[in-house]
């Protein structure tokens, strides 16, 4: 079997894993597909309050991270103190800074945003490394169940 065969096959291989599901046997070994946790279980997400702050805080499972640029925040007047996080090339958007294992986030709070049942809302948005990109995830909080 020449190269140009032998890619031919393993691209065969590859595409029908893919439309299957099942494992790839390939010279003797045999490659599953990688198992995805649910995202609430990748980027585990809680919310407090501390002072005059609220803090969000993600336990990120290994091989997960989140994306700086991909946070908002509604619903909350002072601006939010996110820290530096680690430069990585993604193949889709470039250059971006993300964040693995840990991430706590500091938002002040003041004002109309100190009432007993404020609202406000989180989005974020995380990927494996394992090439899965979850959708934007969107989280309410109510500052007085924190």
């Amino acid at each position: 079997m020449n190269l140009r065969q032998l890619v031919i096959t393993v691209l065969l291989l590859s595409l029908s894993h893919s439309v299957s599901g099942g494992s790839v046997s390939l010279a003797g070994k045999t490659l599953d597909p990688p198992e995805f946790l649910p995202v609430d279980e990748a980027f585990l997400l809680t919310a407090s309050k501390s002072g005059d702050s609220i803090q969000l805080h993600w336990l990120l499972q290994p091989g997960y991270y989140l994306y700086r640029k991909r946070f908002s925040f509604t619903g909350l007047e002072g601006l939010p103190e996110i820290p530096e996080g680690e430069q990585k090339h993604d193949e889709f958007f470039g250059d971006v800074e993300v964040y693995y294992d840990e991430l706590v986030i500091s938002i002040p709070f003041s004002g109309s945003s100190r009432q007993d049942s404020a609202k406000f809302t989180v989005e974020y948005q995380g990927c494996a490394d394992a090439g899965l990109c979850y959708p934007v995830q969107s989280r309410e909080f109510i500052l007085n169940n924190l």
